[in-house]
């Protein structure tokens, strides 16, 4: 099981934007939930959350594996759907929000994410957000999502292109507005798509969430504008070219 060091006051230390022994601490704490507050936050999951469900549906009740989900944002979306959710977590304090969660559908695990402590085919469905971008090796993480899912993987990942182009210009104005943000990882989509094939995946089914990097969304702080923006990407047939980051479906060949 991995441990995580802590400061005198029991909060977790520093740890690398990529590669980092705990990879979903971050994203699992209060601190990282608060980016999802406010209209402008509360718009950004909610578009993640309704993509999520939609790909999902070919599968009522789909018992759910959420790997690095200490976030909570893919249990609070799909336990009220009637889908059990087991949430696996690198180490206790990577639990974070799902602590606070109670739900008779609801599981919690401690493991690695690059070797997950399940059998085969374990769960209908595996789903990993916020985790690819970050992981140490994203290929063996996506390997385990594979070899345990029955059906189908749903998960996030940020490609290269779009609004990711100007990171390295609004990396500044982002730790402004969101207070602490990471560096993370881009991956190419036909990288991805060999990785999925090599495993057996195949009808993938891909969704771009933002083609509008999402700093100007939180610094707008009006979701109709927002959406009127994103709206009129879509329609021009942007969303799913270079809209980030992607979200990902693709189902088992046999």
């Amino acid at each position: 099981m991995n441990t995580t060091d802590t400061d005198l006051n029991g909060s977790p230390l520093a740890q690398p934007d990529i590669g980092a022994e705990a990879p979903d601490l971050d994203s699992s704490s209060e601190r990282y939930a608060r980016r999802f507050e406010g209209v402008a936050g509360t718009w950004l999951l909610s578009r993640q959350t309704e993509i999520l469900r939609q790909m999902i549906a070919p599968w009522p009740g789909a018992r759910v594996l959420d790997v690095g989900g200490g976030h909570r944002q893919v249990a609070d979306a799909l336990l009220p759907r009637g889908h059990p959710v087991c949430v696996l977590a690198s180490c206790e304090l990577a639990l974070g929000r799902v602590r606070d969660l109670s739900h008779p559908e609801l599981q919690t695990q401690i493991g690695s994410l690059t070797a997950l402590p399940f059998a085969d085919r374990s769960f209908d469905v595996v789903t990993s957000f916020r985790m690819l971008a970050h992981v140490a090796d994203w290929q063996q993480h996506l390997s385990e999502l594979t070899r345990v899912a029955r059906h189908a993987v749903i998960l996030d990942y940020p490609i290269p292109g779009g609004a990711n182009l100007l990171e390295p210009l609004l990396f500044g104005l982002k730790k402004k507005v969101e207070g602490d943000t990471r560096r993370y990882r881009t991956i190419a989509r036909r990288d991805m798509h060999a990785a999925l094939d090599s495993h057996g995946f195949c009808n993938i089914r891909e969704t771009g969430q933002f083609v509008f990097p999402m700093v100007l969304h939180r610094t707008l702080k009006r979701p109709e504008i927002s959406s009127a923006l994103e709206r009129i990407a879509q329609l021009a047939g942007l969303s799913d070219r270079i809209g980030n980051p992607v979200i990902l479906r693709a189902v088992r060949k046999d």
